[in-house]
This record gives structure tokens, C-alpha cells and sequence, in this order.
């Protein structure tokens, strides 16, 4: 058994046995899967019929919740079983949202009563995002023209907003594409100093309109057009500024392969490994009995202003260190998983906490 995997996934030689050669993503060619079982991605690989034909590979699993990077249509026809992780960092990527929500109030942004948010994508993730605004006091409107199920807002209805909270797929055929959803008209419609996040696909956003007609707007961008080599006027000009890093917590790792390895047993690519037996590991964060606020809280655990302004300083002097910023990104720990010591907190703000993921102990 052969496997070629992206070399920043995680865990690999924990789940998977055989003969496991470890690649930079954007550097996997086809000479490398010759005679290889199993393929092993992230987002940055390519997986179409010029990375795959004339090779042995049966099985490819990305630990990613899209599939924009593969073309699922050729793998089908090609007899190729494959396998994404869909919600493997859903937690992951609420719990930036909320981080992000937490710096820029620190910042003395979004401090109305009742700030108006949008979220553009209402899955799994969008719809969680929705959730956890509406416990931080937002009022929320849905933008997602898929769902018929719940009340939604039609996107050129779209106004008067304070935050909006980007979620949606990158598409560009069928009747609603996302490709550029986010250009001239929308934009020159936003008001001043309404904050615009994306932690879904770069090219939702045309970036070129950005420069010219959102400029009044508070960019908060983790995803961006052609990583890695990104637009650095964008990212000067960008309030909070991260590497593709929103689904990227501890836990979310172990998620995406483990959801990859059953999804290999369930194609009978691999025999059981007997020594699986996840325990997601857990942090200690200690308060020294002072009084915390929550926001205090979710930015001890991260604190997005730092990443920024370290993303900004490194790409800036080297406009190839993208990817090596997501390399070397320290994944954070889920707030389920944060043990928290010694706090002492507003009645409100445990309240909060609770309803926002962590689990704390009665008074």
C-alpha cells in the first residue's frame, strides 16, 4: 500500500499503515502517483484527470469541506472513490467568527445595541454562525437562495448592514455562481464601517472592486483571490488579515483524517487499525482570579490582531510566505476543549460562555 499525502496533514502515520511519502500539496505531480493506492489532499492540490491518468491511485481524500479543488465528475467516470470532510472544522471556522466579532469590539467596533448582520451561506457552518451572532446580541438576516426551508433575504436586498459574515461555496455555473458575488453593486450599497468577513473562498470577492468601491468597509479577510500569492494592497488596507487559517483548531485535524480513514475502510481501501482510539487533547487556561470579561476569554484562545499583524509584517517583506505562515500556524484549541481556571466572571458573560461552546464548572 502506497499513499502520497500532502505533508501538513496531520496525523497521517497515525490512522493509515504502508509506504507514506510526504509532499508539499502545491508540489504533488503525477510522476508521484505512478504506482501509489491512495492520495491524500488539502484544498492547495489540483485533483483532475492531468493529475491522475496513467496512475494506480483508488482512492482520494481531502481533509477539506469543498470540493472545488477536485473535479468529482472526471474521478466518477475514472472509477477513483474519493472522500471530503465536510464539518470537520465548522467548529472551527464559527468559533474565528466569534474571535474576530471579540477583536474588533476591542477595538470599539460593532458596540451598537444591536448590531445588523448578514451571513451569505447558510450550511452547515453559515447556519452555526447564525446561531452564535444571534447569542452575541446581533440581529440576523439569511442570505442563501439553496434553502426554501428557512426565511431568507434575497441578495440584492442586502443593505443597511454592520456585519457580514461570508459562508457560501465557490460555484461558477447553475443559476446562483458565487464566483465574484461580492463586486461594484453590492459594495457601493454597504454602508460606512460595515464589516466584511470571509472565511469561505477568496474568489467570492472581487477583489479589484474592493480596492475601487468597498473601501469605506472594514475588510476582515482569511481567505483570499490566488493564494498564495495574494494582493498586498488588500492586505494592508484589511482591519484583520489571517492565512487561510479559520478551520484550523486542534481538533479539526484530528476530524478531517479521521473522517478520511472511514471513509477508506468504508470503500475497503485500507484493513482496521487496532490502535485508533481518538482522545482530542484539551488546554489549560488560567485566569489568576481576575476579573474576566468574555471577550478576554476567546482571545486568550486567539486572538486574531496578532496573527494580522504578523501575516502582514512576513508577506509584506516576503511575498512568498503565505503558505509557510499556514505551515507554521498554531492551531488552536475548540472552546469545548479549553479548560478555563481561576476566572471570575459576570453572571452574563458565563451565561455567554456556555451558550457559545465552553463548558464551565457551577459556582
Amino acid at each position: 500500500m502506497k499513499i502520497v499525502a500532502d505533508e501538513n496533514i496531520l496525523f497521517v502515520e497515525d490512522y493509515f499503515q504502508g509506504d507514506i511519502l510526504r509532499k508539499p500539496g502545491r508540489s504533488i505531480v503525477q510522476h508521484d502517483l505512478i504506482d501509489a493506492d491512495i492520495l491524500l489532499i488539502r484544498s492547495v492540490t489540483k485533483v483532475n484527470s492531468a493529475l491522475l491518468s496513467n496512475t494506480s491511485v483508488k482512492f482520494v481524500g481531502s481533509v477539506t469541506a469543498g470540493f472545488d479543488h477536485v473535479d468529482v465528475d472526471w474521478l466518477n467516470k475514472a472509477g477513483i472513490q474519493w472522500s471530503i470532510t465536510k464539518g470537520s472544522n465548522a467548529i472551527a471556522v464559527v468559533e474565528y467568527v466569534i474571535c474576530v466579532i471579540a477583536a474588533l469590539q476591542k477595538m470599539h467596533f460593532l458596540m451598537q445595541k444591536k448590531p445588523r448582520a448578514a451571513v451569505i451561506g447558510v450550511g452547515n457552518i453559515g447556519a452555526h454562525v447564525a446561531e452564535k451572532l444571534k447569542i452575541l446580541g446581533f440581529e440576523v438576516v439569511l442570505c442563501d437562495p439553496f434553502r426554501e426551508d428557512i426565511v431568507t433575504t434575497p441578495f440584492e436586498e442586502l443593505v443597511d448592514l454592520d456585519f457580514i459574515s461570508l459562508h457560501t461555496p465557490l460555484t461558477t455555473q447553475g443559476a446562483y455562481p458565487t464566483y465574484h458575488l461580492i463586486q461594484r453593486d453590492f459594495l457601493s450599497r454597504q454602508k460606512k464601517d460595515c464589516v466584511l468577513l470571509n472565511a469561505g473562498r477568496g474568489e467570492v470577492i472581487c477583489f479589484d472592486d474592493l480596492k475601487l468601491y468597498g473601501q469605506s468597509l472594514l475588510w476582515c479577510l482569511d481567505v483570499w483571490e490566488k493564494e498564495p500569492y495574494i494582493d498586498l494592497e488588500i492586505l494592508k488596507l484589511a482591519v484583520i488579515a489571517t492565512p487561510h487559517i479559520a478551520g484550523y483548531s486542534v481538533q479539526s485535524k484530528y476530524r478531517g483524517i479521521e473522517m478520511i480513514y472511514q471513509a477508506a475502510l468504508r470503500e475497503k481501501m485500507i484493513i482496521p487499525h487496532a490502535n485508533v482510539a481518538p482522545v482530542y487533547p484539551t488546554q489549560t487556561i488560567s485566569f489568576e482570579y481576575t476579573k474576566t470579561h468574555w471577550r478576554d476569554v476567546v482571545l486568550r484562545i486567539f486572538d486574531p490582531m496578532m496573527t494580522s499583524q504578523h501575516m502582514k509584517k512576513t508577506v509584506v517583506e516576503n511575498a512568498d510566505a503565505f503558505d509557510y505562515l499556514r505551515k507554521t500556524f498554531p492551531a488552536r484549541h475548540e472552546f469545548a476543549y479549553v479548560q478555563l481556571q481561576d476566572l471570575i466572571l459576570s453572571e452574563d458573560d458565563r451565561s455567554l460562555l456556555k451558550n457559545l461552546g465552553f463548558f464551565l464548572k457551577s459556582k
